[in-house]
């Protein structure tokens, strides 16, 4: 199959978009696919051909919220060899919608990964309103299939519908080779540690940093020794320094900034527990570093609206509390800290998990056999 991908950007650029495309990639050409992808030139001087993906990368003048705007997008679309399938992704708008008027013009299907919806706050949140409004529709009535990460994320949204025979679920992935278990506990300690990684600044607040540090005030008021390693960057960590203080909880609260990639096994080992806490099922399109931690071995504690959730149930390997809602929270670490002498089992259970659903090659298995489907393409599968 010759697979075209549109994406507002690519490696080296980091994103769970930009990586999904290159994961998932990087197989199909190893299975013998054909894989090029349009997308906009940052960071500048990116190369043109990545592990076996062949790149366009297109001048940009600017952004429309987190979308590069690319004059030259549509007459790049016209001028590439006809695929036999277009793939292209949400919330960032502009790409998609030009995947979605090459797909019109020449009759090539079109599968629309649908991470979550385009929202915002202030101005943002009124072009995403005039978008979702005027826009949003012709591009879902276009694509041929929309995949969406998370089973729940069609009642989530107001812009999809549950029963849909268009929509597809395939979740994120994770390279279970490069995330694996280092140990079975991190040091000897009375403490539960426990860790959080998310961009720190005012757009993820969603991933619920508030209410964990809510959650180890209440616990150290009981007397319940929990200490709390924080990763991310971004300018809403002073911020959450403070909130800290507030609580009381700023002797307990390590804040890590930017964990680079070849450290985040380690980091993920140094904790007894990984928790994220999401708080709106709209914003939070999966939670890809449930996954990381998980495939290093250990447990988690999350809400309903993750992707993994649904697997969480009756697996062992975490617990689920009600978003926004620190006394659950609070409860589930200390039944973690009540049961230390269970945690490696629960790991093992996480990395088990992993390996049966969540693997890079079970999601290219998947997307394999959808675009073939779409396209009467013959596929085979490495990993099944």
């Amino acid at each position: 199959m010759r697979i075209l991908e549109v994406v507002v950007r690519f490696h080296p650029y980091v994103g769970g978009v930009e990586n999904t495309v290159l994961e998932v990639g990087r197989r199909l050409v190893g299975r013998g696919h054909e894989v090029r992808v349009v997308c906009a030139d940052e960071p500048a001087g990116g190369p043109p051909r990545v592990d076996g993906i062949d790149v366009v990368r297109l001048p940009w003048r600017g952004k429309i919220g987190n979308t590069n705007v690319c004059p030259g997008l549509r007459a790049a679309l016209r001028s590439e060899p006809r695929p036999d399938v277009l793939h292209s992704h949400l919330p960032t708008a502009l790409f998609a919608d030009a995947a979605a008027g090459l797909a019109a013009a020449t009759g090539v299907p079109l599968v629309l990964t649908y991470h979550n919806d385009l929202v915002g706050d202030g101005l943002k949140g009124v072009l995403a309103g005039v978008y979702n409004r005027l826009f949003l529709p012709r591009l879902l009535a276009r694509s041929r299939r929309i995949v969406v990460t998370n089973p729940i994320y069609p009642s989530q949204s107001p812009h999809l519908t549950e029963g849909d025979p268009k929509l597809v679920c395939i979740p994120w992935g994770v390279d279970a080779d490069a995330f694996r278990p280092l140990s079975d506990a991190p040091a000897e300690s009375s403490e539960l540690v426990v860790g959080f990684l998310s961009l720190l600044d005012a757009h993820h607040g969603y991933k619920g940093l508030d209410v964990l540090l809510r959650a180890a005030a209440q616990l150290r008021r009981e007397g319940v020794p929990v200490r709390l390693k924080i990763g991310g960057a971004g300018e809403a960590r002073d911020n959450y320094r403070r909130r800290a203080a507030e609580l009381g909880v700023a002797d307990a609260a390590d804040f890590l900034g930017f964990i680079p990639a070849a450290d985040l096994s380690s980091f993920y080992a140094s904790c007894h527990a990984f928790a994220l806490p999401s708080t709106d099922g709209r914003r939070e399109g999966f939670g890809l570093v449930l996954l990381e931690a998980m495939a290093c071995g250990r447990p988690v504690v999350t809400t309903p609206v993750v992707g993994v959730a649904g697997d969480l149930e009756g697996s062992g390997a975490g617990l689920l509390v009600p978003p926004g809602d620190a006394d659950a929270l609070a409860a589930a670490l200390r039944k973690l800290h009540e049961t230390r002498s269970e945690l490696p089992e629960r790991g093992r259970n996480a990395r088990r998990l992993i390996e049966r659903r969540y693997t890079w090659e079970r999601v290219a298995d998947d997307y394999e056999a959808l675009f073939g489907a779409l396209t009467g393409s013959l596929t085979t599968s490495s990993s099944k």
